[in-house]
């Protein structure tokens, strides 16, 4: 499955320093109210149907990958646009340009990615409405414009279901907006080893950072634009998930919510980051 989620960085998901004077802790909510509106705020973002279009570049084999994705409301649609800083040539644009009239072709293709996409949006749903009851969370002052919170397990937190084991395993810091209470950053680490199904069903091994960094993207939205995971571990459970990720998205610009496979691909072909790499090909070799 080519559509990597992005969301095992998100399992623990989701000014100046000058202001901690007038916005300490002391006149401000709790640390764990602060993430109950930040979890609040989150779930009716995601609630919100919008799509966008962005510049996508991320690491895949020791090679690095440009892209530019689109979303769509039959999930998400790529088309490759370097490779490791080069621009494909002809016959590598040749080959993403089949590609892309065969899910026009056979959308059950799409389908299928669809299917997988709405399922890890699911999951990650789930457990980001676990976040106020699976961690302790204490201020830990300021980082920029955000308020820095550091956070622990809880020990009475009992998960629900299995994937949600691996939340009483995390501890690090989230970096939130005070004013429109989003998350803005999350560094995870794995203080335990993680067991699923008494190991029958996959581990992971302590020591595994996770990363993630949302950016506002219009007044009411905001969107990942940095995932980073290094863990080590096998994990059946989670099949679309890289255990080494880093990707960074970036440009957004927001689509139409009704946009299909063929637009899609319309609208790929006429952006000028793909007009760009059409005129000017890399030489063959």
């Amino acid at each position: 499955m080519r559509y990597v989620s992005l969301h095992l960085a998100a399992l623990a998901l989701l000014m100046c320093s000058s202001y901690a004077g007038s916005y300490g802790p002391e006149t401000q909510s709790s640390a764990h109210d602060l993430v109950k509106d930040m979890v609040a705020n989150e779930v009716t973002d995601r609630a919100e149907q919008s799509n966008w279009i962005y510049r996508v570049t991320k690491v895949v084999e020791q090679q690095t990958l440009s892209e530019l994705e689109v979303e769509t409301k039959d999930g998400p649609v790529y088309r490759l646009l370097a490779i490791n800083d080069a621009p494909l040539d002809s016959g590598q644009r040749e080959q993403e340009t089949a590609r892309l009239n065969q899910l026009i072709r056979e959308p059950s293709q799409q389908l299928t990615v669809k299917k997988q996409h709405d399922a890890d949006e699911r999951r990650l749903e789930n457990l980001v409405r676990l976040l106020p009851s699976a961690f302790v969370y204490e201020y830990d002052g300021w980082d920029g414009p955000y308020q820095r919170l550091d956070f622990r397990p809880d020990p009475a937190f009992v998960p629900p279901t299995m994937e949600s084991k691996v939340l009483q395993s995390m501890a690090g810091t989230l970096l939130v907006d005070p004013q429109q209470k989003r998350l803005a950053r999350l560094n995870g680490l794995l203080v335990e080893n993680v067991s699923f199904g008494f190991g029958l069903f996959g581990h992971l091994a302590k020591g595994g950072t996770f990363a993630i960094e949302r950016t506002q993207v219009s007044s009411s939205h905001w969107k990942t634009d940095l995932v980073d995971i290094q863990i080590a571990g096998r994990m059946l459970l989670f099949k679309t998930i890289s255990k080494q990720q880093h990707e960074t998205r970036s440009d957004f610009e927001p689509v139409s919510k009704d946009l299909d496979l063929r637009q899609a691909e319309d609208l790929l072909r006429s952006r000028p980051e793909y007009q760009a790499v059409a005129v000017h090909p890399t030489s063959p070799h």
